[in-house]
This record gives C-alpha cells, structure tokens and sequence, in this order.
C-alpha cells in the first residue's frame, strides 16, 4: 500500500502542472474564455434587444458600452440586457460584475417624426422615431389594451425627440385615434396632427378639444372632418375634383381655375347635389391654385366644421402662400393646413436612424451662397411681400439653414424692416427656429430723405442678404 500511496502521489504531482495549465487556459471558467463568452452573450442580448445601436467589450468580468446612442433611456435599456446577459453574475456565477458605458450621443434627427395610422379594418400601425426601446414597448402595449387593436410595429430608434413629455402626447394620440373608425396622428417635434373623419359631432368636438388642449411646449392641431361635400384630390399626375356642387357654373368656375393651375390630367367627377352653403366656392377657388402644387395631398371642404382642409406634402413657399391666399379670399370659412414640408420627408432604415439635422462635413456656409446665387428674392406691393417667383430660391435657402448645425444663427439683412422680417416669417413657417433668425435692414445713406416712394422702390429692388453669425469667443 506503502508503494501505491507514492505511486499515485507521484502521478498527482505530475498532473498538477497540467490542472493548472488547464484551469488557466482551457477551463471554460477560465478568464479568457469565460471574458469571450460574456461578450458574445451580451452583444446577442443586444441584438434581440433591439439595441443594434450599441456593442460591447469585455474587460475580464466588466462590459464596456460603445455606440450612438439614441438617448439616456436607450443606454439604460442596453445595460440591462448586457447585465442580465449571462444570468446573475457576480463573481461566483460567473457573469458580468459591471457595466461601463462610454456611449457617445448619436447625432440629433431633425424633423423627429413619430406617426401611428390607423386602417379601415381597425389595424393600428405605429411608425417613425421614439427615443428609446422602453417608450416603444408602452405605446405597443397601449395600442393593445387602450385601442383593443392589432398592431404592427414599424417604429425605429432615433434620438432628437423633443424635450418635453414626448411619450404621454404620443399615448394621448392613441387614446383619440382609438375613437375613430379609421385616420392617422402625426408627431413631427412638437406638433401633434390628428387627422380623420368623425360623424358624429359630439364626439368629434371631444376629441378636438383633446388634441387642441396638449400642454405646451406641445401643441395639437385637429384635423377632424364630419360632412366632407366636396373635393380634390392631387396623386401622380392627375387632379381629381369630386364631391357636390349646385350648378353648372361653380362646375365651370372649379374646372377653370384647376386648368390654369395645374399642367397635368383633371378628372371632373363632381356631380350636381343639394345646394352647397352660401359662399362656399371663394375658398375653393382661393386655395385650388396654390394646393394645385403639392405633390401629392387632398383639399377637402367640410360643410359640417365650416373649414377647408389641406393634406398632403408641398413645398414651404407654396404652404407659405396657401395660407395668405386663403386669409385674403377664403371668405367666413376656416383653414386647416395640415400638410408637410416635403423637405421634411426623410427616408428611414434600420433600428436606429443616425441622421442629423446637419449632415456631418455639411458647409454651411458654402450651401447657404450657393442657394442664395441660384436666384434674387424679390418683393411685391411697395416691397411688402414676397413674390411668387421667387418660391424655388426660398425653399432652397429654408431647406440649407434647417440642415446647417443647430447651433448656427443666422442673420437676414434686406433693404427694410418689414422685408426682413417678412423673409423671417417664412423661414419660421418653413420650420427653422425663431430664436436662430435676426432680422436687420440696410443703413441710409447719409442725407437720404425719407421718400416712402423711394423706399418702397428700394425694398423690391435691392437683393437680400443671410449671413451666418459669428459665435461668441471665435
């Protein structure tokens, strides 16, 4: 026995430097292949997460973050999953002991979109940004206990949201959305659009008063309908006016107006009815010309709500003088615009949308010159508004200075108060910050009289200026 106890010592000493060996290197405990699998554990929990924004390095039983992260609530969301990734840790369990996080902010999307639509079947399809995976599953889960829908989940991760309660306008959208036979609710930064048809009136008024009451900085805009007479619809190439009229000559009123506006095919499918009420047709006839060069929308006039509705997507200047047109010739009727800037329209991928307001290497000021060379602002009526023609050079200039930094401020020089602060208007209209816009006019030369003549002659001919404003401390 005395021999065999040294046999077998002598054998576990030998085997002694293989454990060891084995423990270090091979043992599935061991620190490198157990840093290995916490890594690859915790960037699949991202993955199935939803996280894809976010990856993570291993330093021993720490994980490190990195990535763009579309919000603090996105990071807290991805350290959870990377925590719980290989069960509860710790150093006995052998999972992660701590999580890191060296996420830089990914650039801010500008406009922040968020859209939920719901169908004729009462299918409710969430759509656009929301800052983080948390948000998206509450408004999932709305939907399904509030709204009693199915839902289909298009949603993306992106960061910009608006400061505010970004979540609970969103959820108050859905509350109304979930009263209507079908429509859509629109979220683009702080302004809430509903829009659909509600026949009856009592609930209809309910739901506007909703949606108008938001708190601020939010604000809705209901865009509620209950008995649409007539029509016109603008897709492709064609513009389609349907509906009620009551006589042949606001037929011929309709179609001339439409044939001088519109280059392309309109379908006359408007059919004699009961009579319209009483000055209806001024404020068809002052917004056709104008809607005439959406892209694509829907003008429609609702005799219940004493309104006419404009949907659809256009460019700013044409938004911009569809709503003059209609406070100067629309009659006792109101204006609803709920159409969007089709520079506004931006193409999403992914989970997470990495697209900022100002692209990164955008020259400002390079674009805003070059915008401001592709044609002359001009100004009507004794230089007091701006004119038609010079639409396509101010939707240009509008869409640089929504692109440049948000930082930037810009400054609009024109011959005259009230021409650089009409110019001011538009670009607040066309969606960039008041706050970014100063407005200034041109010095006299020294001993000019006050001529008004003069002045105004001045204001329409003189170009118009838009620098970028130094920063302080440059």
């Amino acid at each position: 026995m005395r021999l065999l106890d040294y046999l077998w010592g002598g054998l576990a000493l030998l085997a002694l430097p293989f454990l060891m060996w084995w423990g270090i290197y091979q043992s599935p405990q061991s620190a490198v292949n157990l840093q290995a699998r916490l890594e690859a554990r915790a960037n699949a929990a991202l993955a199935e997460g939803g996280a894809d924004w976010a990856s993570v390095r291993m330093d021993g039983q720490r994980a490190v973050i990195t990535g763009a992260a579309p919000s603090h609530d996105a990071v807290t969301e991805a350290a959870r999953l990377v925590r719980r990734s290989s069960g509860p840790g710790g150093l006995i369990f052998g999972g992660v002991t701590l999580v890191e996080n060296r996420a830089d902010a990914a650039p801010p999307v500008s406009p922040y979109v968020w859209r939920a639509t719901k169908t004729a079947e009462g299918r409710i399809i969430l759509s656009g940004l929301v800052p983080s995976k948390g948000i998206q599953a509450t408004l999932v889960e709305d939907v399904r206990l509030v709204g009693r829908a199915a839902v289909d989940n298009e949603m993306q991760l992106a960061a910009g949201a608006p400061a505010g309660n970004f979540q609970g306008v969103a959820r108050l959208a859905l509350k109304q959305l979930a009263q209507m036979e079908e429509g859509e609710a629109t979220l683009t930064d702080y302004r809430l659009v509903l829009r659909g048809e509600v026949a009856d009136p009592a609930l209809r008024a309910e739901i506007a008063r909703a949606v108008s009451g938001v708190a601020a900085p939010f604000r809705g805009e209901p865009l509620l309908a209950g008995d649409v007479r007539w029509r016109a619809r603008l897709e492709g190439n064609v513009l389609t006016l349907s509906g009620t009229i009551s006589n042949e000559g606001e037929r011929r009123q309709l179609l001339a107006a439409a044939e001088e506006s519109f280059d392309g095919e309109i379908a006359d499918e408007m059919a004699l009815g009961a009579a319209m009420p009483e000055g209806w047709l001024a404020g068809a006839l002052a917004g056709l010309p104008e809607f005439a060069r959406f892209s694509a929308g829907e003008m429609a006039f609702d005799a219940a709500g004493g309104v006419f509705i404009f949907e659809g997507t256009a460019r700013p200047s044409t938004l911009y003088y569809l709503k003059d047109d209609m406070a100067r010739g629309g009659g006792r009727w109101k204006t609803a615009i709920g159409a969007e800037m089709s520079e506004s329209v931006q193409e999403v991928s992914g989970n997470v949308l990495p697209m900022s307001a100002g692209g990164a290497g955008m020259d400002c000021q390079g674009e805003l010159r070059a915008a401001l060379a592709s044609g002359q602002i001009r100004f009507t009526q004794g230089g007091a508004v701006l004119a038609r023609q010079s639409g396509p050079v101010l939707d240009e200039i509008a869409g640089v200075l929504r692109r440049c930094d948000a930082s930037e401020r810009f400054e609009i020089i024109a011959a005259g108060n009230v021409q650089a602060s009409e110019l001011a208007d538009f670009l607040v209209s066309a969606g960039v910050p008041r706050a970014r816009l100063a407005a200034i006019s041109y010095s006299r030369p020294s001993g000019e009289g006050a001529n008004q003549d003069a002045d105004a002659e001045t204001a329409a001919a003189r170009p118009v200026d838009i620098r970028i404003l130094e920063r302080s401390g440059e």
